[in-house]
């Protein structure tokens, strides 16, 4: 395909760029203060994976506890991903006034509430508040900590450290997995039924009080300080975390990129569409293919597949596992082959081994063949989009209105995520598992072709050279941007 030519503003050379960056500036400078960024913005994201995961080991005792029907059981484990649309949704106007460090506190507010008050659930109607309270925190985390560590990484690290926020996503996911299993052989089932599912949701104010904790050491984001005129505090930041003469670079970078920028929403709907139409598409197509209804309801999957309790919640684990295996993958690979090929090459992975899933079901194939290919499935995702995406929809948004792009885009995810939970009773009831996963699967190709067709490349870019980009002619194509050898 013949592509248009480059318009008139020419990417600096990204190998030019990190030759400034020598190794003993990085080391003297930025470990500490960004070592403490990427641990706030890795908590945040294990916050939300354990809040997020740990209803699918509660589920099957809560329905025997509520009494619930098909619908009550997708809503109880869907209703925390309103909180999350709701939370997210505003998490950008937030923290574009207060900050990133005040948002985040509060969103470590959220998650020790929601994860004390579930001892108290008397009933449904408390328990969906809870868990909406931790709703709230979960989305809002999932728009400020990619958002903040993206904003405070150097440029050559910038995709590896907000990989590290995935990457405190699975970790969050194996903890809740691994807590629910330990949990669930404390006791018989009508213990569980009772008593044992709170304890799986209680666990999780040991990580909401440490992330609160961490918040105290922690830089603001320089270019939110830059952005409210606190240029000298963010000069500050940025030596802490580059040497002085990159430093002053860097900080005028900021300031010329703010001057193109009117810092108004409404710019998200002229100057930057095309941005904003892109991170909403990567939210929603990171979701279509099934992974947040996978992990919400893993135990019960693997039971479909007669496989014991005990040993559908030891699956779990092994999933989870893999999940964490594969995002380490990733946090080597996402700043040497680039956001978009790891899209493709693990959603690739995703299409066939959904389509396999269903196919099992199909034919009432091996529960152990079913594991594998759950396995294979969370794999691709791990190295693909459940990484790629957040990176992409970090670093694509102008700096006065990245916030509440990204609350728009992420909101597209949760909306997405929330329709799965919702639904995927009620596929299963009446498509049947096979035709369950043989929707994900197709979702996963959709994802294929849009992506190879309409996501650029945004590996090695400094985020004011991403907007620089979006602001010059508006370029025709958004699929391929100018190449960087070109000065």
């Amino acid at each position: 395909m013949n592509l248009p030519t480059a318009p008139a503003h020419r990417w600096p050379n990204p190998r030019t760029e990190a030759a400034k960056l020598s190794s003993s500036s990085i080391q003297t400078h930025a470990r500490g203060p960004l070592l403490i960024a990427a641990s706030v913005s890795t908590l945040g994201g294990l916050l939300f994976g354990y809040d997020n995961i740990v209803i699918s080991g509660a589920i099957g005792y809560l329905s025997q506890l509520f009494h619930l029907d098909t619908a009550g059981i997708g809503w109880a484990a869907g209703c925390a991903l309103i909180g999350c649309i709701i939370g997210c949704a505003g998490a950008g106007t937030v923290t574009d006034y207060l900050g990133k460090r005040k948002g985040l506190t509060l969103c470590a507010v959220c998650f020790a509430l929601s994860s004390a008050g579930m001892l108290f659930a008397a009933n449904l109607h408390q328990f969906v508040a809870w868990r909406l309270i931790g709703g709230l925190g979960i989305g809002a985390a999932s728009v400020i900590s990619p958002n903040y560590i993206a904003e405070v990484a150097p440029t050559r690290v910038r995709g590896r450290c907000v990989t590290l926020y995935q990457l405190g996503i699975v970790v969050g996911i194996l903890a809740a997995v691994f807590v629910n299993m330990l949990i669930q052989r404390m006791g018989d089932e009508a213990w569980n039924t009772s008593a044992g599912w709170r304890w799986m949701f209680f666990a999780g104010i040991v990580p909401a009080l440490l992330f609160g904790g961490m918040m105290f050491p922690a830089v603001e984001s320089p270019r939110w300080l830059m952005k409210m005129g606190r240029r000298d505090q963010a000069i500050r930041v940025l030596a802490r975390i580059n040497d002085a003469e990159l430093s002053a670079h860097e900080a005028a970078e900021i300031e010329n990129s703010l001057a193109l920028e009117e810092g108004h929403i409404s710019e998200l709907l002229t100057t930057f569409r095309r941005p904003l139409l892109l991170g909403i598409m990567l939210a929603g197509l990171q979701q279509i293919s099934g992974i947040t209804p996978l992990f919400s309801f893993l135990p019960e999957i693997f039971r479909y597949a007669g496989t014991a309790t005990g040993d559908a919640f030891l699956q779990s684990v092994l999933v989870s596992l893999v999940n964490l295996l594969f995002t380490l993958f990733a946090l080597w690979l996402v700043d040497r082959v680039g956001r978009k090929a790891l899209i493709l090459a693990g959603t690739t992975v995703q299409f066939i081994s959904f389509a396999l899933v269903g196919w099992l079901y199909h034919i009432h194939g091996s529960g152990l063949a079913v594991l594998i290919c759950v396995m294979s499935f969370v794999a691709g995702h791990a190295f693909g989009n459940g990484v790629a995406c957040w990176v992409i929809i970090s670093e694509i948004y102008p700096t006065k209105v990245r916030g509440r792009g990204m609350s728009i885009a992420t909101t597209a995810l949760w909306l997405v995520g929330y329709l799965g939970n919702q639904l995927f009773p009620i596929m299963q009831k009446n498509l049947g598992p096979d035709g369950t996963f043989w929707c994900f699967s197709a979702g996963a190709l959709l994802t294929i072709i849009l992506v190879g067709l309409l996501v650029p490349e945004t590996k090695g870019r400094s985020l004011e050279e991403i907007t620089r980009f979006w602001t010059s002619r508006h370029p025709a194509s958004t699929a391929q941007m100018p190449s960087p050898k070109i000065l």
